[in-house]
């Protein structure tokens, strides 16, 4: 799965560079969520490199391009090029060395709960590595974020929640707003924990869902989501009953019930 510059299809060539710019069922998520806004000669081209270095086309510890062939290539500026770089080494990817080049770093530099980064991820086919390592993930923040949010949350944030649930509810079978309600309903879990940083790991969970919805079949989504709302329910119930073992144990059953056939470990 490839998106991007050099794409052959539903494709456009920028006037003033050689980038050809096509569409990614991520382009949405990017605009609204990515740190990096996938917009102009700059925006292009630090999503296109960082796609070929997630995706393996520029291995750990291989030498990037250097500027005279990456200006040949894209038909863009040694201005662009430096400052992309920099982006880059900024999210752990790459490392710049006076006189020896642009390396790829080893991926456990690599700063994968970067949006952009969790995002190429999806975009190049995600690898059973990073699936398994976000599953993990999930299961130790999740249900503990849940039994926070029954313990700390406040009334209002215990509204947010339920108020999400019931737009979960009604709209079962519309699965691109029923997953923004999905999102919705998480978020205020996180919210609920009262802890500013916990609540900024949100983007983890929100990139899975996004992702669920931009990998796999209409009908698989909706089948999970309607599958999952029993479980969604479940959680909310521990929350507003104030019990925190309740949510832990509900979250789990949540996240058991989680399932995308082709990543399900």
């Amino acid at each position: 799965m490839k998106y991007g510059i050099g794409a052959a299809t539903a494709s456009r060539v920028s006037p003033e560079t050689k980038l050809i710019v096509t569409q990614s069922p991520f382009d949405a998520y990017v605009r609204k969520y990515g740190t990096i806004p996938r917009r102009g000669v700059f925006g292009y081209f630090v999503h296109e490199l960082g796609r070929r270095i997630v995706g393996g086309d520029y291995p750990v510890g291989a030498t990037l391009p250097n500027e005279p062939d990456l200006v040949e290539q894209f038909g863009i500026s040694r201005t662009v090029i430096r400052e992309a770089m920099k982006c880059l080494a900024g999210k752990g990817l790459v490392e710049i060395k006076t006189r020896v080049g642009t390396r790829v770093k080893e991926r456990s530099n690599w700063h994968h709960l970067d949006t952009d980064v969790m995002v190429w991820h999806y975009e190049t086919g995600p690898s059973v590595e990073i699936m398994r390592s976000i599953k993990d993930l999930r299961r130790v923040l999740e249900p503990e974020a849940t039994a926070r949010a029954a313990a700390r949350g406040t009334a209002e944030d215990l509204a947010a929640i339920a108020s999400a649930y019931e737009d979960m509810v009604s709209t079962i079978g519309d699965i691109n707003t029923n997953a923004d309600a999905d999102l919705r309903f998480h978020t205020a879990i996180f919210a609920a924990t009262r802890n500013m940083i916990y609540a900024q790991l949100i983007d983890l969970i929100a990139v899975a869902i996004y992702a669920n919805r931009a990998l796999s079949s209409h009908d698989e989504v909706a089948e999970g989501q309607k599958r999952s709302l029993p479980y969604h329910k479940d959680v909310l119930d521990a929350i507003v009953a104030r019990n925190p073992d309740a949510a832990l144990k509900a979250s789990h059953r949540l996240l058991d019930s989680w399932r995308i056939d082709r990543y399900d470990f």
